[in-house]
């Protein structure tokens, strides 16, 4: 184990490098370029982007703050923390993984309600708060509440005298059973099955959009468009992503149901299940790269933002000639 842990460590701390600084340099580019205008009375589509955007940012941001202290605890072994920071620390960890899934599913719902269908007229701001409130609430505050009230920290004492705390929910196996498949269901599946249906559609609207506008031209069949191709490889790429980073976390968490009271995990079961523990960081880590670094809208607005320009007045005191005479 001291092998794997040695290598989980150095994951974390690449993670760690590369996910910090990028959600911050995305928070502070897209803060200092300002979300929105104030001239518009209507938020406009890319507007709402960018904030979501500037949103799951500051979500990833907050769970890759938590990395220390987690791979610490897997490190070691012990959670050398102390009590209040273990109540803290691990709920603020369970609460960022969730609202970063609910975030990119909104986005992907209200990108396809936009795009692909005919209530974009009628789409306003606030509408999209009623899916963020419920995704919320029952996808985000009932699980991290639920973990937050199962949640202990103790020691437990290995002969001869090794001293071991521990930061962990102490569930009986039905109550375990319950939440983790309810967590399974509103973390992963839900979500995961709306991002899929929106981008699948997504692409076949523009698919067809291209197809009708081949025929009202009279075009002959050619070589598709090359943005219909960056739509498809940028949907592509985030949901391979997704699903690599998140399937494997919620597969081995769900394991326990499968294997019973009576099983035990397997040396090979313990190393993977200490990999995809890792995955929602990289799944942090990565998000700025897919979401805004790689968005030409973002690009464009943090680096085409007018430069301040300071105006240097030079001021002369008047000077009566006269008494110089």
């Amino acid at each position: 184990m001291s092998s794997a842990k040695d290598f989980m460590t150095v994951v974390y701390i690449v993670v760690c490098l590369v996910g910090t600084p990028g959600n911050f340099w995305i928070i502070y580019k897209l803060f200092r370029a300002k979300l929105w205008s104030g001239a518009s009375v209507q938020l406009t589509v890319s507007q709402r982007s960018r904030i979501y955007i500037f949103a799951l940012a500051c979500s990833d941001m907050i769970l890759l703050l938590t990395l220390p202290a987690s791979a610490s605890y897997n490190y070691h072994g012990t959670w050398i923390f102390g009590s209040i920071p273990c109540y803290t620390i691990r709920s603020i960890e369970f609460f960022a993984k969730l609202f970063s899934v609910v975030l990119l599913t909104v986005m992907s719902l209200e990108r396809y309600i936009i795009v692909c269908t005919r209530l974009r007229h009628l789409y306003r701001a606030w509408m999209s708060l009623v899916p963020l409130a419920v995704g919320t609430v029952f996808g985000v505050l009932v699980p991290t509440i639920f973990h937050f009230l199962y949640l202990e920290h103790f020691s437990v004492t290995f002969p001869p005298s090794d001293v071991t705390w521990v930061c962990l929910p102490m569930m009986s196996n039905d109550v375990f059973n319950t939440f983790a498949q309810y967590t399974f269901v509103v973390g992963f599946i839900i979500p995961f099955a709306i991002m899929t249906a929106c981008y699948v559609m997504l692409v076949r609207h523009v698919k067809r959009k291209y197809k009708r506008r081949r025929a009202a031209t009279m075009a002959q069949p050619g070589k598709e468009p090359r943005y219909m191709s960056e739509v498809r490889k940028s949907i592509w790429r985030i949901a391979a992503f997704h699903f690599v980073c998140w399937a494997p976390f919620w597969s081995f968490t769900m394991l326990p149901n499968f294997i019973g009271d009576g099983g035990e995990e397997s040396k090979s079961l313990i190393y993977c299940r200490l990999v995809s523990n890792c995955l929602p960081y990289i799944n942090a880590a990565g998000n700025w790269i897919l979401y805004a670094l790689l968005n030409v809208d973002v690009r464009k607005h943090i680096y085409n933002q007018p430069k301040k320009k300071r105006k240097f007045m030079l001021k002369f005191n008047p000077v009566n000639t006269s008494s110089m005479c």
